[in-house]
């Protein structure tokens, strides 16, 4: 997967990757106002968000259930846990994203 084909990306969701390794992979993700990726979960890897700008909203969804989350610092999403990212706010949201645990996928739910 590269920063072109990665199927959540959009004209208002920008990845840059910083570094992929073995067991790892590093990204910087800038999600513009009103910008949002699509539901989705990673088979093996956890996502952990660090926030470097901004104020980023994750929303996590067990069945009909879905928790809210504002994070100006960090957030870790584990493996299976469907969840979406958006920018509620006026300014750009940028945030890195360090994902570890297998390999690197993206199932849209």
């Amino acid at each position: 997967m590269n920063d072109e084909n990665i199927p959540l990306a959009n004209s208002k969701v920008l990845y840059k990757t910083l570094l992929i390794e073995e067991n790892y992979a590093v990204s910087q993700t800038t999600v513009l106002p009103g910008g949002e990726t699509e539901w989705h979960h990673h088979t093996n890897v956890r996502d952990r968000f660090v926030v470097v700008q901004g104020i980023l909203t994750v929303e996590t969804k067990v069945g009909e259930l879905v928790d809210r989350k504002q994070v100006d610092d960090h957030y870790t999403v584990e493996p299976g846990v469907i969840h979406h990212v958006r920018n509620e706010t006026f300014d750009n949201v940028v945030y890195i994203n360090v994902q570890s645990g297998g390999e690197r996928d993206i199932v849209l739910a």
